[in-house]
């Protein structure tokens, strides 16, 4: 509604000016022109008059100004009033009075010591003043009033035309500062802290915040101290004061903090350098180890329930124990928020007879093994403690310091070991072992085979022939199996195979396997038999095994193979077999007219030992053995 007349206002101030200020009257002789302002501000006012006695005053818009009967102008709102001054002849006389409109001042009436409260008013371009600069400023341009100290101001907004607008501030006290105490530390488990305010005054309510942003509690002054709580959050806490009727408000003094202590539960553990056994007839000392047991513990000791005197802070106990023997400890302890304020621990008391320590010894898998056979030391000790150690020596000399020892023995190595025992009660703490260990190492038996055939290997179509099976080095007690094309013959297990039915070009092979003790490899030769049509060569020894090298051998890596093999064939096939028969390495080489020379690296995943190596293509079989020894 201000708005529109505010428009309204200034609409009839544009009409005002286009008409003139100039007084008009009707042609009556004798009748004065009417003398005073020609404007007056909205809300303001002036004196018209006229000499000419008699007459009577009116306003042609009492909507933008009034006059009463002794001439004094009222501005209502902006525009252009016509007054007019009359006789009761009818004669008059006018004149237009300009109304500058000002529009009432807005904004709250109060403010609290250092507040601010903005005051406006719809008519812009005008001046902001305070009365009493002491009790509130106000800035000139935005009408941003602060207040400075309680009391009355008086504000005024004024045009550069002259109009002004005033209005009364109140400036309201803040409430008085109080100081904040209480708050600290407390157990956890427990109620928590209590707050307090050193004074407080009725009429204002103190609310208590926690780090200043989260709501906690409110009280009523009461003219003395006031107390909150207690609270079991932790934070700082802060009181505001709030005056009930003019909502002033200020922070009180100083900052309540409250933490929560972890409980300390108080522990003990007793500690002895024996653990709870003790050595016959000897002297025992016990140790406590507190946890949360503050700056300065006392301790009870107790044996079999008996009080070892009176507590004190001494956490060392010594005496000569008997067998089964309790010994028992109460912790007091004066850590904060120890709860409970005491811990109990006790100890069974073992006692141990003196013992002399002994070890004896074994061997796996045997005191004789085959050569290249690692074996493997176990010593078995009495009295030897929780962790003994043990000195192994082979021929006289340290070999090693470890539980046990493998190793690869050589033919008549004696060993024997040292036991170091960590028993608690000793006699002696080392002893020899009660017996020593010879090692006898035997050769291994790596057959060669050499096969003949009688009348030959070439024969008619029906014709008898007698193969035999020759062997180098595959001991006294020897296997034999015969193969036709590579498939057993049943019942063919001497040396000697006799057959009639040989076809073309058969294939006759003899595996030989030393069943000796240290034998179990697998040898072989073969024949190739043909008839009267047909020529052929017997595949003897020294075609089987050719004029294959391996070096160097022992080996400790890689190692080379070289030769010249009678195949036809462009690659030959390598397997390396363990003493197992078991292929644990292949590969395929090629070859250059028969020539073979290639490096073999079987990588490191080989153990020491004895292998061997198989090359065979076709019309070519040879074995070599490999010792590999890093």
């Amino acid at each position: 509604m201000k708005k529109y007349l505010f428009l309204i206002a200034v609409a009839f101030f544009c009409l005002g000016s286009l008409s003139g200020v100039k007084a008009q009257s009707t042609p009556c002789a004798g009748l004065a022109s009417i003398s005073g302002p020609d404007t007056v501000c909205a809300g303001s006012l002036i004196l018209l008059t006229d000499s000419t006695a008699g007459g009577a005053w009116s306003s042609g818009d009492t909507a933008l100004a009034t006059i009463d009967a002794s001439g004094v102008v009222t501005g209502v709102l902006g525009g252009n009033a016509t007054i007019t001054y009359s006789l009761s002849a009818g004669c008059f006389v006018t004149k237009n009075i300009v109304v500058n409109a000002l529009m009432p001042i807005t904004g709250d009436t109060a403010v609290c010591v250092a507040s601010v409260v903005t005051l406006s008013d719809l008519t812009t371009g005008g001046t902001w003043t305070s009365s009493n600069a002491s009790v509130a400023t106000i800035n000139a341009s935005t009408g941003a009033a602060i207040g400075v100290a309680s009391g009355n101001t008086i504000i005024t907004y004024a045009l550069a035309n002259g109009c002004i607008r005033k209005r009364s501030l109140v400036v309201n006290p803040l409430p008085l500062n109080y100081y904040v105490f209480g708050g600290g530390d407390y157990c956890a488990g427990t109620p928590g802290a209590t707050i307090g305010l050193n004074g407080s005054d009725p009429g204002i309510n103190y609310e208590l915040y926690n780090n200043d942003t989260a709501f906690v509690d409110s009280l009523h002054g009461t003219g003395s101290e006031l107390f909150y709580g207690p609270y079991a959050i932790e934070g700082n806490y802060t009181i505001t004061a709030i005056n009930i009727v003019t909502g002033c408000s200020s922070h009180m003094s100083g900052v309540a903090s409250i933490g929560i202590t972890p409980l300390n539960i108080p522990h003990v553990s007793i500690l002895s350098a024996t653990g709870d056994t003790v050595c016959v007839f000897a002297s025992a000392t016990f140790t406590v180890v507190p946890v949360n047991g503050g700056a300065t513990p006392y301790y009870q000791w107790y044996v079999n329930g008996s009080a070892m005197g009176i507590a004190t802070p001494t956490d060392t106990f010594s005496y000569l124990p008997a067998s089964g023997d309790v010994v028992s400890v109460t912790l007091y302890s004066d850590a904060v928020c120890a709860i409970p304020g005491t811990a109990d621990t006790s100890v069974t008391v073992t006692i141990l007879p003196r013992q002399t320590p002994s070890v004896s010894l074994s061997i796996a898998p045997s005191d004789s093994v085959c050569e290249f056979i690692p074996v493997t030391l176990i010593a078995a000790p009495i009295w030897g403690g929780p962790s003994p150690t043990y000195r192994w020596i082979k021929n006289g000399v340290t070999a090693t310091i470890a539980p046990g020892y493998s190793y690869l023995p050589a033919n008549g190595d004696n060993i024997l070991c040292v036991l170091y025992s960590d028993y608690q009660c000793l006699t002696v703490d080392s002893a020899y072992s009660s017996n020593n260990i010879n090692v006898t190492v035997l050769p291994l038996l790596v057959p060669t085979v050499t096969v003949t055939a009688n009348p030959g290997t070439t024969i008619g179509v029906g014709e008898s022939d007698t193969v035999v099976a020759h062997v180098v080095n595959g001991g006294t007690a020897l296997s034999y199996q015969w193969e036709i094309d590579g498939t057993p013959v049943p019942g063919a297990t001497s040396d000697t195979f006799v057959s009639n039915t040989f076809a073309n070009h058969d294939t006759v092979t003899c595996v030989v396997t030393s069943l000796n003790f240290c034998g179990g490899m697998p040898a072989s030769a073969f024949a190739v038999i043909t008839d009267t049509m047909h020529t052929t060569a017997i595949q003897n020894a020294e075609l089987n095994q050719g004029n294959v090298k391996i070096f160097p051998n022992p080996e400790n890596g890689a190692f080379v193979i070289e030769g010249t093999l009678t195949t036809s064939d462009k690659e030959t096939t390598i397997d390396i077999t363990d003493l197992l028969g078991q292929t644990v390495y292949r590969t395929v080489v090629s070859l250059q007219n028969g020539a073979l020379k290639a490096t073999i690296n079987p990588g490191d995943d080989l153990a020491d030992g004895v292998y061997l190596v198989h090359i065979s293509a076709n019309g070519f079989n040879s074995i070599r053995q490999l010792i590999i020894a890093r």
